[in-house]
């Protein structure tokens, strides 16, 4: 009877475990815990460090898309002047060590992450920068792709910028409108990031960062 009673308990471990088997987000956890994701992008992907994005409650299709772009060399940006080598580089090194199925799994983890609330700026910008980052975002039309305050992205390929990182945010937009950064769905920007000024761009990042996504 004791051991019928303990392969039944068993039993019932095993199928509650199944489901969070079956989708993958397991695998994707432990895919990011041991490639050296967190080193850059911290826990669960909420809490970068440096200029790295924040990745947690991104859009999956977005985020396989850019994975898969950095696993197939396409897509390049500027040089980290601390190590004289592009900023994905890191993510290069070590895709050699992930298969196509990883990056699906690591997507979808991170996509079902709750994001992180924003980080406070040092020194805090003025009240007249912020307004001045949602006037450019607005009169740019930014949020046709992005959605008003960068929370609601209009297709699943387009990233959610409302919170992200604001070094990142700066970063990414100067390599597009650069067109250092031609990857994906980058070109589509081209036409409304090149009318944006270095100072339009830095507004811009300091508002974005600073909109609280994580009580969604």
């Amino acid at each position: 009877m004791r051991l019928i009673f303990r392969t039944l308990l068993t039993a019932a471990a095993l199928a509650a475990a199944l489901p969070a088997l079956a989708d993958g987000t397991d695998d994707g956890k432990k895919v990011y815990m041991t490639k050296s994701c967190m080193a850059c992008h911290g826990m669960k992907g909420a809490k970068p460090v440096m200029t790295y994005p924040a990745l947690a409650g991104q859009n999956e299709k977005y985020l396989l898309n850019q994975l898969k772009d950095i696993k197939a060399g396409k897509r390049v940006g500027t040089i980290d002047e601390t190590t004289g080598h592009p900023f994905v580089q890191g993510m290069t090194d070590i895709m050699h060590l992930v298969d196509e199925n990883d990056l699906k799994n690591v997507a979808k983890y991170l996509a079902e992450q709750k994001p992180g609330a924003p980080k406070a700026l040092d020194p805090a910008p003025a009240p007249e920068e912020i307004a001045a980052g949602e006037a450019a975002y607005n009169s740019l039309g930014c949020k046709s792709c992005h959605g008003k305050d960068g929370m609601k992205p209009s297709t699943k390929t387009y990233p959610f910028l409302a919170g992200q990182n604001r070094a990142y945010l700066i970063r990414a937009m100067t390599e597009i409108r650069d067109k250092t950064r031609v990857n994906g769905q980058s070109k589509l920007m081209f036409g409304t990031i090149k009318k944006a000024s270095d100072a339009e761009i830095a507004a811009m990042a300091s508002w974005l960062s600073q909109i609280d996504r994580s009580a969604e």
